[in-house]
């Protein structure tokens, strides 16, 4: 079989599975799409999908990690060598950044007939339901944590056989189901747990696209919301570094210092994200909208609010005064 270089296989296994996700998410969300207006398990699903196609692309030749968390995760269970997880990451970033790309110039006409530009920014990078650092951190590390465990476990045990003639035979099927399990792992997460934050479950697919998202000249996309991506970058490789950790743990039974390690990372990555919540960047309370006052009124307070203040408003729910 011709191999290639472990990191291009890294590069353009990422590359697919961004610009089938992110482009998922556009076909959903952007206006005028002939998909818009779907819903959440068609952007769940997608993800699914685009993980598993990205897994069977590069997975021959790298292992088809796609993912900073997974290649800290196998690091730490002691299935990949840890001088190689800069290079993976490294080629992770550029091909969610080249996914990304693609995706902007695929949907090129809708990013102006897009108005929010929260959904403009959705489309590259995740952004939370409710503004909290503490439990978008607290989702992201649980959902990475199993995601990691879960593929582990399944690579571990995923080893098909058939006896014929009294003879058991290896299948030799790991190549052809493991990406689809992977992918369909990723979905039932996204489903599952992650209404809260959409799920990054992977630094390098919110980091590189939300990169690009500032670099790319789209039709009045407003801000990336840098205030935010520490938690999507940090939160998953711990929770991967966790699950790699503890799955050596639980299926070899043995207790490594990287148990404490990642477990202290846990802590003071969540620690962190507490005090974050009431001296870094706040989300404003739920505004209350006085009766009678009509949503072009708030839309002007709230605009006002973003240049008195420098932050950006969320409106969580609208009470309206009897």
């Amino acid at each position: 079989m011709h191999t290639i270089s472990p990191y291009l296989a890294e590069f353009l296994g990422t590359l697919i599975m961004c610009t089938i996700g992110c482009g998922a998410i556009a076909t959903v969300e952007l206006r005028r799409s002939k998909g818009h207006g779907d819903n959440f398990f068609t952007i769940a699903f997608g993800w699914g999908f685009a993980v598993a196609f990205g897994v069977y692309a590069s997975h021959p030749y790298s292992g088809g990690h796609l993912n900073p968390a997974v290649s800290v995760g196998l690091a730490a269970f002691g299935e990949f060598d840890w001088a190689k997880v800069p290079g993976y990451v490294i080629a992770q970033l550029l091909g969610a950044m080249a996914g990304a790309g693609l995706v902007y110039l695929n949907y090129l006409p809708h990013w102006k007939a897009t108005a929010d530009q929260k959904i403009k920014l959705g489309v590259f990078s995740t952004v939370p339901a409710i503004h909290n650092y503490f439990t978008n951190a607290l989702s992201e590390i649980i959902g990475t944590f199993m995601l990691v465990f879960s593929a582990l476990y399944t690579g571990v045990n995923f080893k098909p056989t058939i006896t014929t003639g009294g003879v058991e035979l290896s299948l030799n099927l790991n190549d052809v189901l493991k990406p689809l399990a992977f992918g369909f792992m990723v979905a039932v997460l996204v489903v599952g747990l992650g209404g809260q934050t959409g799920y990054a479950l992977n630094p390098a697919r919110d980091l590189g696209p939300r990169i690009m998202h500032a670099l790319l000249p789209i039709h009045n996309k407003g801000a990336s919301r840098w205030f935010y991506s520490w938690v999507p970058v940090f939160a998953p490789l711990v929770g991967g570094f966790m699950g790699g950790a503890f799955f050596k743990l639980y299926y070899e039974s043995e207790f490594t210092l990287w148990v404490v390690i990642s477990s202290a990372c846990a802590i003071a990555l969540l620690g962190f994200a507490y005090w974050a919540n009431s001296h870094l960047y706040r989300a404003p309370s739920a505004e209350v909208i006085p009766q009678g006052e009509d949503t072009q009124a708030t839309a002007a307070r709230a605009a006002a609010t973003y240049t008195a203040t420098g932050s950006i408003p969320i409106i969580e729910k609208r009470t309206y005064q009897q």
